[in-house]
């Protein structure tokens, strides 16, 4: 969606730079707050719109508010809906991040049929139908700054999980949930905790055996694009991990770009073992 202040339309559009539709305002106040511990964006804004006609239509369910959001550093670009005249929304770990432009608007839900606005230019004398879809109000483009939050670990993102369903010696992976799920059975979850808890030969281990292809089977789902995936919240860290590791996750080489995600954690293997040989 490209949005500019010279842009014409075919029917009155509320605007501070605008002359469709006079003696009425439409300002909004975008504030936004990070999480740090769960490194999640909250947008919240605050609407002044004195336009009757259009506020009835919001109230009506036939027009809504929110804004056009822009994020060049993470890809997102997004029509979200907001409350009127506040609202707020929570942005996935990592969604948002460096420059971020929003775009207050108001724009039609449903047909609006004969909307004349009061106010509205000599030029909009007759009534008009509005399709679905259409902006009815536009407010200056705001820019936020998101600093970028410490990238949880890459192990943060996954949870392992006991499944009576999984057979011995084999684990499956379960990546519709906000955090990806490594199903196995008991025993081998049992094993998998102690590694984990253990010294730093058994946490090697653990990466090696398990985590190595888990983050290639991930690569693989993800190289047709991540889409499906967006509304996960394991996806924006895993991606952001991705981006500082120079991983093209578009044409993913998965065994060697599995190792750099997990830095490279054959080596540090094979450190443990000289160092148990030097002894």
């Amino acid at each position: 969606m490209k949005i500019k202040e010279s842009t014409s339309y075919p029917h009155p559009v509320l605007a501070p730079w605008s002359e469709d539709i006079g003696n009425a305002n439409f300002d909004t106040k975008i504030f936004f707050q990070l999480n740090e511990a769960e490194n999640q964006v909250t947008i919240r804004c605050d609407v002044t719109l004195d336009h009757p006609d259009i506020c009835s239509l919001i109230e009506a369910g036939s027009a809504t508010f929110g804004c056009f959001i822009k994020c060049q550093e993470t890809g997102v670009r997004r029509l979200q809906p907001l409350g009127f005249p506040s609202g707020s929304q929570q942005f996935a770990s990592g969604a948002l991040l460096g420059r971020v432009q929003l775009r207050p608007m108001v724009w039609s839900t449903k047909q609006i049929m004969n909307y004349a606005p009061v106010g509205a230019h000599a030029e909009f004398a007759s009534s008009m139908d509005i399709d679905i879809g259409q902006i009815l109000a536009l407010d200056d483009e705001q820019v936020l700054e998101v600093t970028r939050p410490p990238l949880p670990p890459l192990e943060s993102i996954f949870e392992i999980q006991s499944s009576d369903q999984v057979p011995d010696g084999e684990f499956e992976l379960d990546t519709t949930n906000d955090r990806i799920t490594v199903l196995m059975p008991k025993t081998t979850y049992q094993l998998v905790q102690d590694l984990r808890g253990g010294d730093d030969g058994a946490r090697a281990v653990l990466m090696n055996a398990l985590y190595v292809p888990i983050i290639m089977e991930v690569l693989d789902q993800l190289r047709d694009g991540d889409g499906q995936f967006e509304q996960y919240r394991w996806l924006h860290p895993f991606r952001a991990q991705c981006e500082l590791a120079s991983v093209d996750l578009s044409k993913p080489d998965l065994l060697n770009d599995a190792q750099r995600l997990l830095q490279q954690p054959f080596a540090s293997l094979s450190q443990l073992i000289e160092y148990g040989d030097e002894e």
